[in-house]
């Protein structure tokens, strides 16, 4: 983007009442490793299984790493007594239109937490100046294809992707940041 001012980065917290969302930290590597031990989070994303330490720690030192160079910010979602609930980001930060993720901990579901965590990046995204934001859902994943309904995106293409060396069929939803446009 030639002559394009710089984007801002995202701020280290978001409120997503009644939860937060608290940018990851080399602290949070027990997040990944819990979430790899989630089957319903392995076959829906791309957390691969069974970390242990170590392979949780690397992999949350690439997330930082991506993090430092502003392609990406992962947040760790927790609720109002501070309880880790999974965890939720912004990828493609440098593209015109972000893409949302996110992951929870059985314990996180069923409260709102994703939906909550979702609009808040909708709108940290608004806030950066992205226009739109899209969300990717696996074929078959019928849990964040509600979450994206009940956040207000809209069902798109289809394409073909991959997951853990398998292929699969990907949803686009998109939704703009602004409700008004």
């Amino acid at each position: 983007m030639a002559g394009a001012a710089p984007r801002r980065r995202p701020p280290a917290q978001l409120a997503a009442a009644p939860f937060l969302l608290a940018a990851l930290t080399e602290d949070d590597w027990s997040v990944e490793l819990a979430l790899s031990a989630v089957p319903d989070v392995v076959a829906w994303t791309y957390v691969p299984a069974g970390l242990d330490e170590a392979a949780a720690r690397a992999r949350l030192h690439r997330q930082l790493a991506r993090t430092a160079g502003g392609s990406v910010q992962r947040y760790v979602v927790r609720d109002a007594d501070g309880a880790v609930l999974g965890w939720c980001g912004l990828g493609a930060l440098r593209e015109p239109e972000p893409e949302v993720f996110y992951a929870l901990l059985p314990r996180g579901r069923g409260r709102g937490a994703a939906t909550a965590s979702v609009l808040a990046l909708v709108g940290c995204a608004g806030e950066l100046g992205h226009p739109s934001v899209a969300l990717m859902t696996i074929d078959g994943n019928v849990a964040s294809e509600r979450v994206a309904q009940r956040a207000g995106f809209i069902r798109g293409e289809e394409v073909a992707g991959e997951q853990h060396g398998r292929p699969v069929v990907l949803r686009r939803w998109t939704r703009p940041t602004s409700p008004t446009a």
